[in-house]
Order: structure tokens, then C-alpha cells, then sequence
């Protein structure tokens, strides 16, 4: 009789990321997004209250100081790529925090038009550095998991920060000055949690940065164009949603308060619970292909919308409660791999300008989510929902482009595994450079705050 070695079980891989200063970068993460979650609720009221203008004219600064704080995006891509993420999330957490101080100590309108610019700036750093100190930090194979993880405090500590302030604020000046505190207090700590992550796999990037000359331009890259251009589709689709769902099944469907409820209360929950696992699960497939499969999805959601009105009353909400499941698991996917595309199309010197640029994307989709639904759904409610359908068509559409010009695969798939064209080939996307150690309110998809 022949004796045969056992055979070694196949462990399943963990879903939880892994990596020195995991557990301090997803605090620090929690921690920034509690604040603004606690203050996001009250965000018009609290400058209302404080600075006793009108609510149209404080409406209109913050949106004039949003679209002023775009150009500053170019400024912070070099000093993203020059100093390193880390050293922008501390400052851009500081400035924040002595803006909401500086306004609750003299609210008056020169301070909302600064502390209002100063703060979108503060905003956009996060965004464009958050998803880059991921990257960075993440061991090989790990860093979809880092930005899963990412996209997992933010959602819990927004939806943590939105549930307690609505709970204990008073809506009173004085309840209005406790949550500029809040919000510069968890600033302050947020800075400290950074200060304390050691800044590992930065160094080498950002003296290549400082060492090259003539730095490529993110919008020539034809593929990261691509990419841009569809995240800030679906991210207005997804802020589209966040700010006309009620109104449409409020006014257009003559449904009761607690239905909006139940769908955000779906959607939230989907959010927090499954991005590790469902980042784990994709990690196999091509992100082009999860970008445009998830944007798809998106449309379950809009026809369950837009074919409400025709479903007897007693089927309506299980329409739309199975519209929002298949709705959130794209979301999922999306914000994914959006974030795979837009930190591993650029190499590692170039992120901080790359992410950058992007943020310009965010900011317009920002601004236009707004603009699109007042107008749409002042005319046939039922518009919208078949125009953002259209767009997640045109944004698979485009994603089939990338596909076709890229080899790129997943960076934490093994680079055996890797296919497309040759490293080092016009369009290719090297997976090593990928795997080496190198961060959507609304809390929708990616990087909306």
C-alpha cells in the first residue's frame, strides 16, 4: 500500500484587509467621515442660523465657493505628488477645522464666502489624497482591499455621524454652534490619526516626482479620460438619485414618508455591510468590465421608478425595495472599481495629479445633480429616471473603449494571471508596477463629499 501525503485544504482568503497601519488608517477615515456626517444634515441650517442670512443667499455661496474651489485641484496635485498624501490629509483636516472654528467665533458673510472656499478646498484635498495614502500603504495584493475598506468607514462614519446629530441637535443657534465644534474637533483628531501612520511606500514616489522634469498631463491620457468621464456620469446619476428619490415618490407617486425611509435605510445598510465582500468577490474580473456592468445595474432601479405608476399600489414598494437591491450592488461595484481604475491607470510618481483631475469630474457632477433634477422633474416626473438610464448606456458604452485599448487587470490579481498586451507595449498597463506598494456628502459613489 502506497502512502500519499495529504492533500493541504484551500483556506479561503480573508476579506478583511491586512497591512502595518490598517486599523489607524480606517480610524482615521471613520473618524473624518463622523464629523461631516454629523454636520452634513444640518450644513444649510447651521450657516443659516449662524450667520442670519437667507437660505437663498447662503444656497448661493456655497455653490459659487464649490465651483471656486476647482482650480485649486491643480495646486493640490503637486503637492499630493511632491509631499505625499499623508502630509495633504493633515493639512487639508487642519484647514477645515480652523474654518468651521473661525466661522462659529464670527459668522458673518465675508467669513461664510472664506471658510466656505476653505473648506471645498479642504474637501477636495481629502478626496484626491484618501484613495492615494490607500494605494500606498496596502502590502502587494491588497490595495482593491484598502480602498473597499476606504469606501467602508466612510459610509459607516457618515451614517454614524448623520443618526447621532439628528438624534441630539437642536435646532437652535446654540445647537447650530456645537456642531461647527463637533465637526473642528474630529478634524483635530483625524490630523493626529494621520500624523501617527507611518508614511510607508511614499518616499521613493515623490522623490522620482521632485527628480523628473515635464510632468504628463492626465487629460491627454485618453484612457484615464474615459474613465474620469464615466465615474462622473454615474457619480451625477447616483446624487440624482440621493436628492430626487424622495420628492419623485413623495409628489409623483403620492406615497407615504416612511418608503423613502425603508429604500435609504436598504441602501445604507447594503453599503456598510457587504463593500469588503463584495470587493473580494470582483477582485477576479476585469474592473472595466464591474465599471460598466454596475453602471447597468443601475437601471433596474429607474425602471422600478419610472414604471411605478403603472404597478397596482400593493406591489409598488417591493418593486422598488428589489430596485434599490440591484441598484446598491452596482453602486458597490462601481465605486470599486472606479477606484482601481483611477489609482492604477497613473503610474505612482503621478497619482496625486491624476486623482487631482478627477476631483474636477467630482465637483461638476456636484454641481449638475441638482440642476438636472429641479428641471426634470418639474416637467413628467417619469424623464428623469429614462434620461439617467440613458446615461449609464452611454457610460458602458465608453467603458467598452477602455477595454478595448487597455490590457489592464485587477492589481490584486497574481501577474501571472494578467492578460492584454506585453508590459511595456503602447496601452499596457504592467501589472508589477500595479502590485507594488503604493482611496464615493453624499455618501454615493465616489469621492462626492
Amino acid at each position: 500500500m502506497v502512502a500519499t501525503k495529504p492533500r493541504k485544504a484551500k483556506t479561503a482568503k480573508p476579506v478583511l484587509p491586512r497591512g502595518v497601519g490598517v486599523i489607524r488608517f480606517g480610524t482615521a477615515g471613520f473618524v473624518d467621515a463622523f464629523g461631516s456626517g454629523f454636520f452634513y444634515p444640518f450644513s444649510l441650517l447651521f450657516y443659516t442660523k449662524l450667520s442670519r442670512y437667507p437660505i437663498s443667499t447662503v444656497g448661493l455661496v456655497l455653490t459659487l465657493v464649490a465651483l471656486a474651489a476647482l482650480p485649486s485641484l491643480f495646486v493640490i496635485s503637486r503637492l499630493v505628488n511632491r509631499w505625499g498624501p499623508r502630509i495633504v490629509l493633515v493639512a487639508a483636516a487642519m484647514l477645515r477645522a480652523v474654518c468651521f472654528a473661525g466661522f462659529v467665533i464670527h459668522p458673518d458673510l465675508p467669513s461664510l464666502v472664506l471658510c466656505g472656499l476653505l473648506v471645498s478646498v479642504g474637501n477636495r484635498a481629502d478626496n484626491a489624497a484618501a484613495p492615494l495614502l490607500a494605494v500606498r500603504m496596502a502590502p502587494e495584493g491588497q490595495s482593491s482591499r484598502w480602498l473597499a475598506l476606504s469606501r467602508v468607514v466612510l459610509n459607516a462614519g457618515m451614517g454614524g455621524g448623520a443618526l447621532i446629530s439628528a438624534v441630539f441637535v437642536v435646532s437652535t443657534p446654540p445647537g447650530f454652534t456645537a456642531v461647527g465644534i463637533v465637526d473642528a474637533v474630529s478634524f483635530v483628531l483625524t490630523a493626529a490619526l494621520y500624523l501617527s501612520i507611518k508614511a510607508t511606500g511614499t518616499a521613493g514616489d515623490n522623490a522620482a516626482y521632485r527628480q523628473r522634469g515635464r510632468r504628463p498631463h492626465p487629460w491627454l491620457n485618453l484612457m484615464y479620460l474615459r474613465v474620469v468621464s464615466v465615474n462622473g456620469l454615474l457619480l451625477t446619476s447616483n446624487l440624482a438619485v440621493e436628492s430626487g428619490l424622495a420628492v419623485f415618490i413623495l409628489q409623483a407617486l403620492g406615497m407615504r414618508a416612511w418608503v423613502v425611509g425603508v429604500l435609504f435605510a436598504v441602501n445604507t445598510v447594503m453599503v456598510t455591510m457587504l463593500q469588503l465582500p463584495v470587493s473580494r468577490l470582483l477582485e477576479q474580473f476585469r474592473p472595466v468590465v464591474v465599471l460598466a456592468a454596475g453602471g447597468l445595474s443601475y437601471i433596474a432601479l429607474y425602471a422600478a421608478l419610472a414604471l411605478s405608476e403603472q404597478v397596482p399600489r400593493g406591489l409598488r414598494i417591493d418593486l422598488l425595495i428589489a430596485g434599490t437591491i440591484i441598484y446598491t450592488l452596482g453602486e458597490l461595484a462601481v465605486s470599486q472599481a472606479a477606484l482601481v481604475l483611477l489609482t492604477g491607470i497613473p503610474s505612482p510618481e503621478d497619482q496625486g495629479s491624476y486623482l487631482s483631475f478627477n476631483q474636477v469630474f467630482v465637483g461638476a457632477a456636484t454641481a449638475l445633480a441638482p440642476l438636472l433634477v429641479t428641471n426634470l422633474l418639474a416637467g413628467r416626473a417619469t424623464i428623469l429616471w429614462w434620461v439617467l438610464s440613458a446615461v449609464s448606456v452611454v457610460s458602458a458604452l465608453i467603458v467598452v473603449t477602455v477595454r478595448r485599448v487597455s490590457g489592464f487587470r485587477n492589481p490584486s490579481l497574481p501577474a501571472a494571471r494578467g492578460g492584454g498586451r506585453p508590459a511595456g507595449s503602447p496601452g499596457a498597463l504592467p501589472i508589477t508596477r500595479l502590485q507594488a506598494p503604493c482611496r464615493a456628502h453624499n455618501r454615493s459613489t465616489v469621492n462626492s463629499r
